[in-house]
């Protein structure tokens, strides 16, 4: 087998008399080092093992630290001291112009060294070097990176491309082999940039070996505002069905996917292609998963370089400078590989989710933890804010002119009632006036001075209006303010009174949580098993809690999954909603 300049090994045979060439010796020193490079990478993986983090030491001016990687191909990679380096001194640099984005790249390296002359060569070979000196390369690049071989190089599995574009980027990846009941993750992969609106998505479709009320795969995710992160992992805790030996697609019918990013809307439908396989049990799961990993497997991405930094880009009439600086974007770190051998002990990644809940619910938080590969989820419900409903009134006053001259008079109306009750309000008022350019009633709101002009032949009264309202009694009283002279004996004031109320029992009478259990009624014989679905309608959480009300009469697991007793009798099941502990559904059994 040739695979990569790999194999076959192979090493000098040693006998007496042997004349040793060039070729021997290099033979020699590419068994070794070859040899090495393969451990590497199949025992350690490929990433930072230490150090290598990047910093901006100033606008024009990135600091790598020293450190050392493996790169894909198991080759150490060696900084042996702090590099400051100006975007303009870097390979690569020449391509940025116009981009908002680039990536500091590392790979390794090696150049031969110390020329010396070779007496014994041919003629024109005279001039050869002494050593080779392994070391590195750092250059910039805008082109983002392969996400796909980036991932399953990391050991993801069923990668996809969800959107791509220049603020955002979703790539899904999903385990290709389950045990059946038992909890995995999806993963969904994000990557934007530091002024990208709060990121807001949605994955659905419908799934046949996922558990879920309504045999739909929901996988939603609403970035908090104080979320700093450019590129990070979301975590979706999902659970198998109880079945076993199945092949299936995440979304055999395709899914829709719906992101927000401010005002930006975008909506389209995928088929993914995302095969997984359910198996019966632990033991099952490990002995496929070995037999998919060979030696490809773990030999894959061999040309990638080690991301050591996102660049976020300004660009001015000066040229190019650093805004915003990721370090090690896509954790390319042996750290997480070592801590998924051992168990999971070593550091702890953390991950995030909000949900939005409806404002009088409490708030609350779900934690996930993999112990495989070291990751706790926490997923946070937050409260909305609170809504308000308004009742709202209106009417008229005429208000009787005073006689003799009216320049800066005032004039003032009986308390009224307003028709909303007693508490605060607001009141707005509008003076009404016949507009002589339309020949029509018209209403005045806020300064008559405004509509004073040459070009308009609207005339309005050169007065202002005012209330004051009694809580108390729910009254109020109107007055006037005649800047000038006002034609006639009454001006008309309408007024618009609204005052604030909860709206909580409007919203719960629309929104209250009701739950149907499914079949309602039913025969089984004794020791049968019996599949109950419950259906929660007027609420996002759908789950609910399950219970046989009637001593040894049968159990009923957390999925609705009931097996009858051996005594015959007719057994009521109930299904209490989680979302209202108060709202409950039962179904009946008639054991024969």
């Amino acid at each position: 087998m040739n695979n990569a300049n790999l194999f076959p090994f192979e090493r000098n045979r040693y006998f007496y008399g042997k004349l040793l060439t060039v070729r021997d010796f290099e033979v020699e020193q590419r068994y070794h080092s070859g040899k090495r490079a393969l451990l590497n990478r199949l025992v350690h993986g490929a990433g930072v093992v230490c150090g290598l983090g990047v910093t901006a030491s100033d606008e024009s001016t990135l600091m790598i630290e020293s450190g050392m990687a493996l790169d894909y191909q198991g080759r150490e990679i060696v900084l042996p001291e702090a590099l400051f380096r100006k975007l303009q001194m870097l390979e690569g640099q020449e391509t940025l112009s116009g981009k908002k984005d680039a990536y500091l790249c590392l790979t390794y390296a090696e150049e031969d060294v110390e020329p010396v002359n070779a007496t014994g060569s041919q003629a024109g070979d005279q001039r050869q070097f002494d050593l080779t000196r392994e070391g590195y390369r750092l250059f910039l690049t805008s082109e983002a990176p392969d996400y796909r071989t980036l991932l399953e190089a990391a050991g993801r599995e069923n990668v996809s491309v969800l959107y791509q574009s220049e603020d955002l980027i979703l790539v899904l990846s999903v385990p290709a082999d389950l045990c059946a009941g038992e909890e995995f993750q999806a993963q969904v992969l994000v990557v934007k940039n530091e002024k990208t609106p709060p990121v807001q998505f949605s994955l659905e479709g419908e799934n046949t070996f996922v558990e879920s009320d309504n045999g739909r795969v929901l996988l939603s995710y609403r970035e908090s505002q104080e979320e700093k992160r450019c590129v990070y992992t979301v975590d979706f805790p999902l659970r198998a069905r109880a079945l076993t030996d199945v092949d299936s697609q995440l979304f055999p019918s395709g899914c829709e996917l719906n992101v927000e990013l401010g005002s930006h809307h975008y909506k389209n439908y995928l088929n993914l292609e995302a095969g997984v396989r359910l198996c019966r049990d632990q033991e099952a799961c490990r002995r496929r998963r070995r037999e998919r990993d060979d030696l490809d497997r773990h030999l894959r991405g061999r040309d990638l370089p080690i991301y050591l930094a996102k660049l976020e880009l300004i660009h001015s009439a000066g040229g190019v400078f650093v805004g915003a600086v990721t370090s090690l974007p896509f954790q390319q770190t042996m750290t997480g590989e070592r801590d998924a051998q051992t168990g999971g002990a070593g550091e702890l990644t953390v991950t995030t989710s909000v949900r939005s809940l409806e404002y009088w619910q409490k708030p609350d938080v779900k934690a996930v933890y993999q112990p495989s590969t070291g990751g706790l989820h926490l997923d946070f419900g937050i409260p909305s804010p609170e809504q308000y409903d308004y009742a709202v009134a209106h009417g008229t006053v005429d208000l009787t002119m005073p006689g003799g001259i009216r320049v800066n008079s005032r004039v003032f109306s009986e308390e009224i009632a307003h028709g909303l009750g007693a508490g605060a309000v607001d009141v707005r008022l509008s003076v009404e006036f016949v507009d002589s350019e339309k020949g029509e009633t018209a209403l005045l709101c806020g300064n008559s001075e405004v509509f004073k002009s040459k070009s308009l032949k609207i005339a309005p009264p050169w007065v202002e209006a005012a209330a004051v309202v009694y809580p108390e009694r729910g009254t109020m009283r109107i007055g006037l303010w005649l800047h000038d002279t006002v034609e006639g004996n009454l001006v008309r004031v309408h007024y618009f009174a609204q005052k604030p109320e909860r709206d909580t029992s409007r919203i719960l009478s629309q929104r209250r949580v009701s739950l149907k259990v499914t079949p309602e009624f039913s025969r089984l014989s004794c020791r049968g098993k019996l599949q109950f679905q419950a259906e929660v309608v007027g609420s996002e959480d759908k789950s609910v809690t399950w219970s046989v009300k009637e001593e040894n009469s049968g159990v009923i697991d957390r999925n609705g999954l009931y097996q009858a007793p051996e005594l015959p009798g007719t057994y009521e099941i109930t299904a209490v909603a989680g979302a209202d502990e108060s709202v409950s559904a039962s179904a009946f059994v008639i054991v024969e």
